[in-house]
């Protein structure tokens, strides 16, 4: 197995990242990790990209959580692979944002991403999102906050 340096994070060169069989938890940060996404007018256009990315092919959103600084997804990519999909949604988002925010730049570089391998890592990774609000704070049970739910298709 090799790791291969990719726009300064690694990547390791046996994983198919547009193979969609495969699953991804990613985080996406705000720069410099200011609360941006605290809004339901911002909130529901972030879910509303994630759908019409999904409905493109890009991706398939099994699970989001958007937090004030940052946002948890788990997804299975598309034909596009999962940095293009990314790019894409971040893209799109700062777009958004510069004619609707504080006009400061919205993401930090790049994003942070977790192959899930199993069906119990599948299950762990899809906790760890759900309790994120609870952990900050935000919510004393995860099925009351009101930014985290799943895109997938039943």
């Amino acid at each position: 197995m090799t790791v291969a340096r990719y726009r300064g994070y690694q990547r390791c060169s046996c994983i198919d990242y547009a193979n969609g069989a495969n699953a991804f938890a990613i985080t996406l940060c705000v720069k410099p990790r200011r609360h941006v996404f605290t809004t339901a007018e911002t909130n529901k256009t972030l879910i509303a990209e994630m759908g019409r990315l999904q409905e493109a092919g890009f991706w398939g959103v099994y699970l989001y959580c958007i937090m004030p600084d940052h946002i948890h997804l788990v997804v299975n990519p598309g034909v596009a692979g999962l940095s293009k999909a990314v790019k894409r949604f971040k893209g799109r988002a700062a777009t958004w944002w510069r004619h609707n925010g504080d006009g400061q730049r919205l993401w930090q570089e790049g994003y942070f991403d977790h192959r899930i391998r199993s069906a119990e890592g599948f299950h762990d990774k899809c906790q760890y999102v759900l309790q994120n609000p609870v952990r900050a704070g935000l919510s004393t049970d995860p099925k009351d906050y009101p930014w985290s739910g799943s895109l997938a298709q039943r």
